[in-house]
């Protein structure tokens, strides 16, 4: 589903070839021409990064692959979902998924489980309320990816293997809906904070007649 292997994150390098050639023409440049005047460094400045920019287009970047970094939040029971959480995403974008639309559909629903589960990295306290997102949904929608994935491997078409696949298809935007207000819940717990501390905020500042009046605060005291 992912040109990422599972449980792994892209890291791109860049060659070094480029500024080995910058390098270089310097080195060409004093053995061989003159380098006793301004302009001559400056001649000299402008082949080499004409070099060095050339290069740097011409010559490809290398992709590797690093095991993702296992975050933990100190929290027993939030690390353990966080842990379930990571296998269950990397298994489920490891699903060899071709139907472009569907693999789409598989795609944004990791993304926002992944969101949810940085949310919860932040704060483990909402591992309580996510734990049936983490031990029923994550693992239904693996389970749909895997059986998406094998019933495209049939190879063959029929009226029954046809319906299932409508059906998984349909049931992932069904799941998108719902992750989305999984999310949105979390980030409204966080709202609701933050409007205690806005509240409270502004009956400060009125007491203390900062607010009608337009006067601003005056941070040096």
């Amino acid at each position: 589903m992912s040109d990422t292997p599972a449980g792994m994150q892209a890291v791109i390098k860049k060659s070094a070839f480029p500024i080995y050639a910058l390098g270089l023409v310097w080195l060409i440049w004093v053995l061989l021409l003159p380098l006793y005047q301004p302009i001559h460094y400056l001649i000299c400045a402008v082949v080499s990064f004409s070099v060095y920019l050339l290069l740097s287009s011409v010559v490809s970047s290398k992709t590797e692959y690093v095991k993702e970094p296992e975050i933990l939040t100190g929290d027993e029971a939030a690390d353990a979902l966080l842990k379930t959480g990571r296998t269950l995403l990397a298994e489920i974008e490891a699903a060899e998924v071709k139907d472009e639309a569907v693999r789409a559909k598989f795609q944004r629903l990791c993304g926002t489980s992944r969101r949810i589960l940085d949310y919860m990295t932040k704060k483990p306290e909402t591992a309580g309320s996510l734990r049936k997102f983490f031990n029923f949904y994550l693992p239904t929608l693996k389970k749909l990816a895997e059986t998406y994935a094998l019933m495209e491997k049939q190879g063959v078409e029929g009226e029954n293997l046809s319906d299932a696949m409508t059906r998984i298809s349909a049931m992932l935007d069904t799941m998108d809906g719902a992750f989305k207000k999984q999310l949105d819940a979390l980030f409204g717990e966080t709202a609701l904070d933050i409007s205690t501390d806005i509240i409270a905020m502004q009956q400060l500042m009125a007491q203390e007649g900062l607010t009608d009046d337009g006067t601003q605060l005056n941070t040096n005291e």
